[in-house]
């Protein structure tokens, strides 16, 4: 009997053991940030600019270059980052001539500036508002701006994927990036252009 005993308390000391040595494990790393791709298709980047101080005019640029980059941590949004790089040539205000006049070196200088770059720095805040702070090189100028960057959404897809989408707004003034334009013809444009941008990223 006291050998049953004995052995009850030392298989019930045992367990006691195993269960408080698996509370005891080191708690779980969190995940990294994820990279995605950023889906152009999917993407938009969207301007607008005061014409002759009575009304906006919108434009777009339809081309979101590969070496466009973004990485994103939803449960530290600090450790997130984006490296937005547009092509000024694909400028599109659905005028040809306008078009022509914004990649000439009156505005965009497209041929000597072929990118448009943006390059977070610091990202703060809480989802789903967040604040990017980074530089924006246009016109061969770098400078410090911040965007208003809302989180749309983040899922599994029917297209067999996982996606991010966000939706970013930031103001720029182009006389402080060198577009001469607007300081030799006051008044004809801008200038003050707001910008947004809508990114539909798909998880590497």
């Amino acid at each position: 009997m006291k050998l049953v005993l004995s052995t009850l308390l030392c298989a019930s000391l045992a367990g006691g053991a195993a269960a408080f040595g698996s509370s005891a494990a080191a708690p779980r790393t969190p995940a990294p940030a994820e990279a995605y791709e950023i889906d152009a298709t999917h993407s938009s980047v969207i301007f607008r600019s005061l014409h002759v101080g009575v009304s906006q005019n919108y434009g777009r640029f339809d081309a979101i270059s590969d070496k466009s980059t973004l990485t994103y941590d939803a449960a530290d949004p600090s450790k997130s980052s984006i490296l937005l790089v547009i092509e000024a040539e694909s400028v599109d205000t659905n005028n040809a001539d306008r078009d022509k006049h914004l990649r000439s070196g009156d505005f965009f200088g497209a041929k000597e500036f072929p990118e448009i770059v943006f390059e977070s720095k610091k990202v703060s805040g809480k989802a789903p508002d967040l604040v990017v702070d980074g530089e924006l090189t246009f016109h061969g100028v770098t400078k410090p701006v911040s965007a208003k960057v809302h989180v749309v959404g983040k899922a599994d897809t029917f297209l067999k994927d996982h996606r991010a989408g966000f939706l970013g707004e930031l103001s720029i003034d182009m006389a402080d990036f060198g577009v001469e334009f607007v300081k030799k013809s006051p008044g004809a444009v801008g200038p003050k252009v707001d910008l947004t941008v809508s990114l539909e990223c798909v998880r590497k």
